[in-house]
């Protein structure tokens, strides 16, 4: 619309899922001036700090540490995080709700980031184990 406001006539289908969904809910009673494909267009780049930071420490580091995906996560995580929160920021109104949606959408794509660490570490564990693995190596 032509106020700034949210327009939900846009819609938010069922493949606008998981988080993207989320954050757009948060936009929407935040009064932030954001579109549904805005949002998955900052989860989507959003994602390459986190594929980085997963690449990195999965192909550069054995299995002994994990102070390697930490630091990476520590830097690439955190500025992916940043900009995403800065977007949301500084298209709301009002400050105090600004700040807020800025370090939830950041702590959750934090939090993501070391859920899907921790799930692929259990199931690359587990496909290690696979007789076909041993057989091979």
């Amino acid at each position: 619309s032509t106020d700034g406001s949210v327009d939900l006539s846009s819609g938010i289908n069922a493949e606008y899922g998981g988080a993207s969904c989320f954050f757009f809910a948060l936009a929407y009673f935040c009064d932030t001036k954001i579109t549904p494909v805005e949002v998955l267009s900052l989860c989507g780049y959003g994602l390459f700090g986190t594929l980085l930071c997963m690449g990195l420490s999965t192909l550069l580091i054995s299995q002994a540490t994990n102070i390697f995906f930490y630091v990476t996560w520590a830097v690439l995580g955190v500025s992916s995080a940043f900009r995403m929160g800065s977007v949301f920021l500084e298209r709301t109104a009002v400050r105090k709700q600004g700040l807020t949606i800025a370090l939830l959408v950041a702590t959750i794509h934090l939090l993501f980031i070391l859920y899907l660490k921790f799930v692929y570490h259990k199931t690359y564990e587990a496909a290690s184990k696979l007789p076909i693995n041993k057989a091979i190596g």
